[in-house]
Order: structure tokens, then sequence, then C-alpha cells
């Protein structure tokens, strides 16, 4: 019920992100890979058709999501307005809707010339080192759809308590991504190190989304476990994309490993969510039936099955309770 139901915020989100994103381009001012020899050379060995096979597979679950979401609606919309809060039950798939075709767009555009800057000497332990934006933009968007769907949508938090992690998470994505474009040495390592401090105290708000939402929430709340488990799946999720981050500033890991890494991550992510909604979705109906069974004064009556020569049930036939 508390999901997205605040205009302001995102508002407010949208326009800390941009300003950030500005300030950043200004300050660093990236230079385009294929102006570097080395870059544009990385770049062909980084570059893979794993993209396009996404694509085809993105695709494919957004039109099957549209489409689910669609017949969901048009099944409950009698029921609106006589089940309270039921239409907020369609914001997390139409938030995956949105998520997967901003993915869509990541991975047609992830290898753009215009998308693809040069890192300075000495990133990986190599000069140019490509840096691929479209992944860091993609992010930015999709970030905070993923913390709105685990905080306000699956724990019911308001967006005040959504709004901290993550203005702070889009300040740390920008942070790192500037990070490769900082010299000398020391600024960019004190740029990450900062990054990592910002994602440790985003952390610790989400944990505290979960100890609320169980300090204050029934026992029989539909998929409760699950619920949980999604805002702390996120932070493991986000610490592995600090790891692999941090192996390629090192040099431990490829472009080529770093980029697949990312893309594979990047759609497993989002998929994961849209399953555990489809979970959390069918808890809620299944509840919401019950209750409204359970509420309903029905006459109790035996009911027999008829069966035809094939075995299939074709109706019941009524016997008074008590004969």
């Amino acid at each position: 019920g508390a999901c997205c139901r605040n205009s302001m915020s995102p508002l407010l989100w949208a326009v800390v992100t941009v300003v950030g994103v500005l300030v950043a381009v200004v300050a660093v001012l990236p230079q385009a890979c294929w102006t570097v020899k080395d870059c544009s050379r990385m770049h062909e060995v980084a570059w893979n058709e794993l993209s396009r096979y996404v694509v085809v597979a993105l695709v494919t679950a957004l039109v099957l999501e549209v489409a689910a979401l669609r017949l969901t609606w048009k099944s409950a919309r009698p029921l609106v307005g006589m089940v309270r809060g039921i239409e907020y039950t369609f914001i997390p798939p139409l938030l995956l809707c949105v998520s997967f075709f901003v993915l869509i767009l990541e991975n047609l555009f992830i290898g753009a010339l215009w998308l693809v800057h040069a890192a300075v000497p000495g990133v990986g332990n190599v000069a140019g080192r490509p840096v691929y934006s479209a992944i860091y933009l993609e992010w930015l968007i999709n970030v905070p759809i993923l913390l709105v769907l685990a905080g306000s949508c699956a724990l019911g938090r308001p967006l005040r308590d959504v709004s901290r992690p993550l203005v702070v998470t889009n300040l740390y994505i920008i942070l790192a991504w500037s990070a490769y474009f900082m010299q000398p040495a020391p600024l960019r390592w004190s740029a990450i190190f900062v990054a990592f401090a910002m994602y440790g105290w985003a952390a610790a708000d989400m944990a505290n989304w979960v100890l609320k939402f169980d300090a204050g929430t029934r026992q029989d709340v539909p998929a409760r476990q699950l619920r949980c488990a999604l805002s702390f799946g996120l932070i493991l999720v986000f610490f592995i994309y600090g790891l692999v981050y941090l192996f390629a500033q090192l040099g431990l890991i490829t472009s080529h490993f770093e980029l697949s890494s990312y893309i594979i991550m990047n759609v497993c992510v989002k998929l994961v969510i849209l399953l555990a909604f489809v979970g959390i979705r069918s808890s809620q109906f299944y509840d919401l039936l019950v209750c409204l069974l359970v509420n309903k004064c029905t006459p109790f009556e035996r009911q027999i099955a008829v069966a035809n020569d094939f075995g299939d049930v074709e109706h019941a036939s009524s016997l008074p309770l008590l004969q």
C-alpha cells in the first residue's frame, strides 16, 4: 500500500541524479574511447555478441510481463473500489516493465562510440581501459527502481525511508564512474574508498528496512520471508558488483570479463526480482481470496461430484448437510 504514493520524492531523486551526472562530466571530462588507440583495441577484444542475445531474451520477457499485467488488470478492474489498495499491487509489475525496457536500451547502445570512454592511464594497469558508460546510466535508472520495489513495494516502507539510500546509491554510482577518469592515483583511490563507504551507508539503511518491517508487521503477512530476502539479496548483489568494479580497477580481470559480468548480472537480477514479485503477488491474491471466502455468508451443502464416461467432472449435485 505504501508503494509509490508520493510523487515529489521521485522528482527530487531525478533532479539530484541529473545534477550529479552533469557535475561529474564537467569535472572529469571523459575522453571518447575511439580517440585513444589502446582503448579502441581493447574495446574490439572486449566487445562480444552477448548483448544481442540478451536483447532477444529481454524483449520476450517484457512482452510476456506486459501481457500478464494487462490480463491481470482486466480481471481485477471490477474489484477496484471494492478492495482497498488493490490498485497498488500492479505498481511492481509496471516498474519491472520499465526496468526491462531500460535494460533493453542499454544492451542496444552499450557499444555505441559516444557511450564508451577511455579511462586514464594506470587504471587496470593499462593505458586507456574502456569504460562502458551505458551500464552506469542504466544503473542510475534501474537501481532506484529496484530499491523502491524492495523497500516500498515489498516491505511497505514509506518513500521517506527509501529516499536516503536511493540518493546515496546513485551518488556513489556517479562517483565510481568518475573515478575512472581521475588523476593522480591517490585522488582516484580516495574517490573509490568514499564510494564503498557510501555503499555501506546505503546497505545499513536497507537492512534497517527489514528490521522495521519485522517489528511492525504481523507474522502472517503473505510471503514475509521472501520480502525480507529481497533487500538482503540486493545488498549482496551490489557488493558483488563492487567486487567486479574493484577487480577491474586493479587490473585483475579483463575488460571482456568485466563487461560480460555486468551484462549477465544485470539481466539475472531483474529476472530474480520478477520471479520474487510473482511469488509475492500470488501470495497476496491467495490471501485476499481466503479473506473474501471467510467473510462471505455461504450455506453449507454437501457436494457430490458427477463424472461423465471419460472420467471428467461435469457438475456437482447438492445435498443437504444433514440427512
